[in-house]
């Protein structure tokens, strides 16, 4: 199997991080991995905003939590009740990425450039967790009322679509779960 497929194999959801931060080297090269995704037209509507401050991402991950508590959807809200939730599972690093929602495909070019960053990441033995909650908390009025509040401003007229926790993983990748292997149609 080529090195490639090998990562993209490889990948897990990492929920467990070691409290080191990762290092500009492999920060540059997560972000330049993130840069050469594909976007619609070749738009690159994308803007990376990184978050290493320790006390920024407890104050956004106090507030995401308290989204979980107060949303419609009971999962999130029995989630956030258990002793020792965290929501960002104490990762050193988040990238939130945004983008002009005018951009042809903004959401998907945003997904499309986070995939990248996180298979970069896991090529160079980072880890890494998909945090829908920081959108989720952004789309309410609440939400964009602490994002300026803290200080967490993106370009004009840029929403996030996309927002991964990275670091060092506690715990070796853990085993991949079964995958469904009827989905796919092969019309001749």
């Amino acid at each position: 199997m080529n090195e490639t497929i090998s990562t993209i194999l490889r990948r897990r959801s990492v929920r467990s991080f070691l409290p080191d931060a990762i290092g500009q080297d492999e920060l540059d090269q997560m972000l330049e991995a993130a840069r050469y995704a594909p976007s619609a037209m070749n738009q690159q509507p994308w803007h990376f905003t990184v978050i290493r401050n320790p006390e920024l991402l407890l104050k956004l991950e106090d507030n995401c939590k308290s989204a979980f508590l107060e949303s419609n959807v009971a999962v999130l809200r029995e989630v956030a009740k258990q002793e020792g939730f965290c929501v960002f599972y104490h990762a050193p690093l988040m990238v939130i990425i945004s983008a002009d929602p005018g951009a042809i495909a903004a959401q998907y070019d945003c997904t499309l450039a986070m995939e990248n960053m996180m298979l970069a990441a896991v090529s160079l033995g980072i880890g890494s967790c998909w945090a829908h909650a920081v959108m989720m908390f952004h789309a309410t009025e609440k939400g964009k009322a602490i994002f300026r509040e803290l200080g967490l401003i993106f370009p004009e007229g840029h929403q996030p679509y996309a927002a991964a926790v990275f670091g060092w993983p506690e715990e070796p990748y853990p085993e991949a779960p079964p995958k469904n292997a009827d989905c796919v149609t092969i019309m001749e």
